[in-house]
């Protein structure tokens, strides 16, 4: 008796060890071969998305592999489409960059010098490095060059995706034929890992694009340059949680400062708060309520982690990412702390503030 007890103690520590040591092993493989899992990770991605109008097709009668050929023959007619139209606006915005640039180091030193005519001594220098605008605009162009970087497997990207389609429709098939006494609550998690997964993907997915829709449609009210490409931009930060909609602000609301127009300005950055207001604060929580089970904090964590590990395409999937990290952890009484740690707060927290104050 007198020795089971230490014994016992150190067991959970050596296994949360061990589970630690995996993780560290499988996160650096996984760091290593970046360039490789990018292009499949952005495959399931898109795999995850056209899975609800093809299941959708199959609850109608369509046979499961012309529902495939059908989703998949009008998701790439549409891509297509998306970049023919956004290839001018590109090379447009590429061309002009430098212009835009010098106008705004003008712009900026003028700033100084009325500053400095009224009495204020400031580092010229120093406020030029702050305010570069070719920094301030650097996440964005190392966004799409790092997406672009991905895309160029588009080859390889849209044959994975057309063998997960397609695969996909025996998946339930194999799950239950896999369930067994031992296994049945690993299965049972797996399979409400992947239907939450689909509801969160498919979800933000709708929502980005009606964020990329208003906001294209409000700059071309408002005729400015490059609106379907801000658009396009506001599309696919939107998937970043937390910071994507007020990065996805930032391009446009500088180079409107280049037109000197309060007014401008002002309209823009309305529009931008009143987009991310109504989408991400009023329709987001409805929809998708409290479905992730994360916390804020994690969600802001995973996003910078895993977009060091993959890049632009580890900021997208940041939150599905994680979603799997949690329900490995949880898989193992040694690493459960860690699904707790990640976890959002219990529901009778987020109630206790409205029941005082009634």
């Amino acid at each position: 008796m007198t020795h089971s007890a230490p014994a016992a103690s150190v067991k959970p520590v050596r296994d949360s060890l061990l589970t630690l040591a995996s993780l560290v092993v499988v996160l650096a493989g996984a760091r290593y071969s970046a360039n490789l899992l990018a292009p499949f990770l952005l495959a399931l991605f898109m795999a995850t998305i056209l899975s609800s109008p093809i299941n959708r097709l199959c609850r109608r009668g369509v046979p499961s592999w012309l529902a495939v050929t059908v989703v998949a023959s009008v998701t790439l007619l549409l891509l297509g489409l998306v970049f023919l139209l956004l290839g001018s606006s590109v090379s447009g915005f590429v061309q002009t960059l430098p212009d835009y640039e010098e106008q705004f180091r003008a712009l900026v030193q003028g700033w100084i010098s009325w500053l400095e005519g009224h009495g204020v001594e400031i580092s010229g220098e120093v406020i030029a490095n702050a305010l570069d605008p070719g920094s301030a605009v650097g996440f964005f162009a190392g966004f799409l060059s790092g997406l672009g970087d991905t895309l160029s497997n588009l080859l390889l990207i849209v044959l994975a995706v057309i063998f997960m389609l397609a695969d996909a429709s025996t998946l339930g098939a194999k799950l239950s034929a896999e369930r067994t006494p031992g296994n049945s609550d690993f299965v049972s998690g797996l399979a409400k890992l992947a239907v939450a997964m689909n509801n969160y993907v498919t979800t933000k997915a709708v929502l980005s694009l009606l964020t990329g829709a208003l906001i294209s449609s409000g700059m071309w009210l408002m005729d400015v340059q490059f609106a379907l490409l801000w658009g396009f931009l506001a599309f696919l930060l939107n998937f970043i949680p937390n910071i994507g909609s007020f990065i996805a602000a930032i391009p446009p609301v500088l180079l409107s400062l280049l037109a000197r127009d309060p007014l401008l300005t002002g309209l823009m950055i309305s529009l931008y708060l009143l987009v991310n207001t109504l989408v991400g604060n009023v329709i987001e929580p409805r929809v998708m309520g409290q479905r992730l089970g994360l916390s804020t904090l994690a969600v802001f964590l995973s996003l910078i982690f895993w977009g060091w590990m993959f890049g632009p395409v580890g900021m997208l999937l940041s939150v599905p990412l994680t979603m799997v990290v949690k329900f490995i952890a949880e898989q193992q009484p040694g690493s459960a702390w860690f699904a707790v740690l990640i976890s959002s707060p219990p529901a009778s927290q987020h109630e206790q503030p409205d029941t005082e104050s009634t």
